[in-house]
């Protein structure tokens, strides 16, 4: 069973995604579709040829060359995967980065003891908390305020397609970081620790469909939040490689699928920045995405990340300038990271700009476009123009500002 939630103000053309590589900056702009590439070219934008989707141009100017070409970017393909547990709740998600041409791409496995911020109607809450309280919406809300930025689509898991993909991979076997017991740590009266029960000893273990749900649902005694995201990575590893060279579309719902397009091309897994935070009057700490670090790693490995609500990321319309087309190539990760999305791209009105400028059309937006103005070392002011679909504008210039 998969309950899947398209979002129509995300939608998008296929599953698409970008090949992404551990610690890379800007080599994730390079491939896209043949006629994306074939327009992009036009403009030399040799950076975004990468990931960007590119759809047409304003109905004015249609010729990619031309001053006063506007083409809008559509939004990378990041779907959120619920993973349940035997009795419905999180054992975990997964945040899956497509690649345009819908082969390989990103996962980023996420801890249900997650903690995330709180919100206007409720607290600070684990995402395992927020998927039992509110299901499949409720998470792609809240995680999204978490992490900054949205997810085009969200599916939900059941245990059995979980068992069912374990069944096509066959037994796995993974090296189990430490004993893991099902005990809590804090009991009254307290548990000693020789005395704990220990549902898995650490070493290699054998994973299959008897146990794969158990193991990746368990919450082990003292085990951290960031340990736990680890030891189901790894689990989600030799799954794939296991499933390599196997028909696993038909298998385990929109997971199953998923995996497919994962298999056909190239993957990696990556971990979300975290940051453990000591309770006050308390000896106990939680785990939270790391605010300080997630704007480059987003940067990093989204090129057109969506907003999880609206006005999460300002829209921002860049534009060429000058006589070189390769000019605006840097542009992109640095709009993402300073807070913004990139929603289109293309010429200013001519090609002898004499310098670079930063413009916010929503008073909202402000701040994000200071944040890139400052990032370019150039200035930021109000719009002259406000066109429709943009809150901010990047006009690149001859020079800097």
């Amino acid at each position: 069973m998969v309950r899947r939630r398209q979002f129509p103000e995300h939608a998008r053309v296929g599953r698409g995604a970008q090949r992404v590589r551990r610690r890379r900056t800007t080599g994730w702009w390079a491939a896209a579709t043949v006629a994306a590439v074939i327009a992009l070219a036009a403009l030399g934008w040799l950076g975004w040829q990468a990931s960007l989707k590119i759809t047409g141009g304003t109905p004015a100017v249609t010729d990619p060359s031309a001053p006063g070409y506007v083409a809008e970017v559509e939004p990378t393909p990041v779907d959120l995967i619920a993973v349940e547990d035997s009795a419905g709740g999180l054992a975990g998600a997964l945040i899956v980065v497509g690649e345009p041409d819908g082969s390989g791409g990103m996962v980023i496995p996420t801890s249900s003891r997650l903690f995330v911020p709180p919100t206007e109607t409720s607290p600070q809450l684990e995402l395992g908390q927020v998927y039992t309280a509110g299901g499949l919406d409720a998470l792609r809300d809240r995680l999204g305020r978490g992490v900054g930025f949205g997810f085009t689509s969200a599916d939900a898991v059941t245990a059995a397609d979980t068992v069912a993909l374990s069944g096509l991979a066959g037994p796995v076997e993974v090296d189990n970081f430490e004993n893991l017991s099902p005990a809590p740590l804090f009991t009254d009266p307290p548990i000693d620790p020789a005395d704990a029960p220990i549902s898995y000893r650490s070493g290699n273990l054998t994973i299959d469909g008897s146990n794969i749900v158990d193991y990746l649902s368990i919450v082990g005694r003292g085990e951290t939040v960031d340990n736990r995201s680890l030891r189901q990575q790894q689990v989600w590893e030799v799954l794939l490689t296991a499933l390599a060279g196997k028909s696993v579309a038909g298998t385990g719902g929109a997971l199953g699928s998923v995996i497919a397009e994962l298999l056909a091309g190239e993957y990696v897994f990556e971990q979300l920045p975290t940051v453990t935070i000591p309770q006050p009057e308390s000896i106990f700490v939680i785990t939270v995405p790391d605010a300080a670090t997630l704007p480059s790693f987003t940067a990093r490995t989204i090129a057109a990340p969506i907003s999880a609500f609206p006005g999460q990321r300002p829209r921002t319309r860049i534009l060429n300038g000058t006589v070189d087309p390769a000019a605006t190539a840097p542009l992109g990760p640095k709009v993402v990271e300073s807070g913004g999305l990139v929603a289109s791209v293309g010429n200013a009105e001519s090609f002898d700009v004499p310098l670079t400028r930063v413009e916010w059309v929503a008073p909202a937006a402000e701040p994000m476009a200071r944040r890139l103005a400052e990032e370019l070392g150039v200035e930021a002011g109000p719009a002259t123009v406000a066109p429709t679909l943009a809150d901010v504008i990047v006009v690149v210039g001859g020079g800097a500002g």
